[in-house]
């Protein structure tokens, strides 16, 4: 339960900055790999992906960078930005 509610809000956050910051969002899947949240503004490409536990597999992420070379690539909670940063943070300023 907790995973979810992390998630989601992560997903909130990125969902109200969208609007205000004129981008767009998708959710990538390509067989076994997955990232949570592709932002995407003109020709930048930011991958978001959340780990609300212990769980460091980001081999989707990964994946994902080698495919397509986001402008940025962001892990969300364990091992990466806390929540209360990313939280806090306006995600217009990951396109820059």
């Amino acid at each position: 339960m907790w995973g979810r509610l992390f998630e989601s809000a992560v997903g909130a956050h990125i969902m109200n900055c969208a609007y205000t910051g004129r981008f767009k969002v998708y959710y990538w899947r390509e067989g076994g790999e997955e990232v949570d949240f592709v932002l995407v503004k003109n020709t930048k490409i930011v991958a978001v992906e959340v780990k609300s536990n212990h769980d460091k597999d980001t081999s989707g992420l990964h994946t994902f960078q080698e495919l397509y070379h986001p402008h940025r690539a962001i892990l969300v909670g364990e091992g990466g930005i806390a929540i209360e940063t990313f939280l806090a943070s306006n995600l217009k300023e990951l396109f820059s």
